[in-house]
Order: C-alpha cells, then sequence, then structure tokens
C-alpha cells in the first residue's frame, strides 16, 4: 500500500555566478580604483551578464 505525504513547503535558491563576478569586480573597481582598466570591466560585466550558469538548491519539506 502507498501513502502520500502531503508537502508542507518548498524552498528554492537559484544562484547565478555572474551576478558574483559582477559583485567581485565593483568591489575590486572601489577598493582598489587604478586596477582594472574601463574596458575591463565593461568586458567583465557584459561577460557576467551573459553567463546563465547557475547553482540551484531545493528543500522540499514534507507534512507528517
Amino acid at each position: 500500500m502507498l501513502f502520500q505525504t502531503a508537502v508542507a513547503s518548498v524552498f528554492l535558491l537559484n544562484f547565478r555566478f555572474g551576478s558574483a563576478l559582477t559583485v567581485a569586480v565593483m568591489a575590486v573597481a572601489v577598493i582598489w580604483p587604478g586596477a582594472l582598466a574601463p574596458e575591463v570591466q565593461m568586458m567583465m560585466t557584459a561577460t557576467a551578464w551573459s553567463d546563465r550558469s547557475s547553482v540551484s538548491f531545493v528543500k522540499i519539506r514534507y507534512a507528517g
């Protein structure tokens, strides 16, 4: 006999690597203003925006 358990909650977290790269470039630009040329900053930001790679985390909690 099969029992069906009700789902109490679902949590989904999707973290894009492009977002982390953009934050890192902005932090370097603020901390060391002359470290990266503006062209490099623009290229890395454009690459990060077009990158669709990500890490997903799904947590499902069952009732009962």
